[in-house]
């Protein structure tokens, strides 16, 4: 494996793949800020975010944000079709070591192998957390916008382990607020969009229809815990105003392994 330190200044990385032609080159996944990353399907343009790691996000402690400090990639070989990479997260709370694989194609999936330890206790420690936006929608209609939609995601879909779907339209608040579905088991979460034509957006720029959902699935038995949404409003697009995240129901001491996995499918 190459190592690769971030460079002073230097915010992340992309990576290119021929996802949608042959013979061109598409971003496939870049690593930009923190912890925070971002991944396409064929056909489809960034949209939402997905993070390693969040600490304490909603609550009266400060939020922090763990970042990437160093990556490994494993060189692929000429027939490959998936990239294996592993970073080094690292924050005032919480370190860890990450493996990620990730494999293009229709449906683009990240798995993602993580062994985190924190260095003192956390509130709120969010696994696989997601970040989006909500403007307005067909719930919350737009007051001064000829854009009938703006959003890269409409809802919260959790399925539990029992086989129940729970579905959370998203808004654009007045004020902060926090919602949580506690499960004995959790078979998966996603900030989805749904409408798929452009007749939904009618914005040429941005292309909302074209924007991916992100749904997380975890890899071997998480426990018992809870989905967090948290929503909080925004005065215009360029702001994200929604998360979600997973939070095991108990924590070890500081000092020992968590050890989780997950998959992201941008689809």
């Amino acid at each position: 494996a190459a190592g690769v330190q971030p460079l002073p200044g230097a915010a992340g990385w992309r990576l290119s793949y021929p996802l949608n032609h042959a013979d061109r080159a598409d971003e496939l996944i870049v690593m930009l800020g923190a912890s925070y990353f971002r991944a396409l399907g064929q056909g489809q343009t960034y949209g939402l975010s997905a993070r390693a790691i969040a600490v304490d996000t909603a609550g009266p402690q400060r939020e922090e944000f763990p970042a990437f400090t160093a990556f490994w990639f494993e060189r692929p070989g000429p027939d490959a079709r998936a990239l294996h990479f592993y970073a080094l997260l690292d924050g005032p709370r919480v370190a860890g070591a990450y493996r990620f694989v990730v494999q293009p194609g229709q449906d683009t999936a990240v798995e993602v192998q993580a062994r985190l330890f924190l260095r003192a206790p956390v509130a709120t420690l969010g696994i696989a957390p997601l970040s989006s936006m909500f403007l307005a929608g067909e719930n919350q209609p737009p007051a001064h916008d000829y854009r009938p939609e703006v959003h890269d995601s409409d809802g919260l879909l959790v399925a539990a382990g029992d086989g129940e779907l729970i579905w959370r339209p998203l808004t654009n608040p007045a004020q902060p607020f926090v919602t949580s579905f506690a499960l004995p088991e959790l078979r998966g979460f996603g900030l989805l969009q749904r409408d798929r034509a452009f007749a939904s957006y009618e914005d040429l720029e941005a292309h909302y229809e074209r924007r991916p959902s992100a749904w997380i699935e975890p890899i071997g038995q998480w426990g018992p815990g809870r989905v967090e949404l948290l929503q909080f409003g925004t005065p215009d697009e360029t702001h994200d105003n929604i998360a979600a995240y997973w939070v095991p129901r108990a924590l070890p001491p500081p000092g020992a392994p968590i050890d989780l996995a997950w998959r992201v499918r941008w689809t």
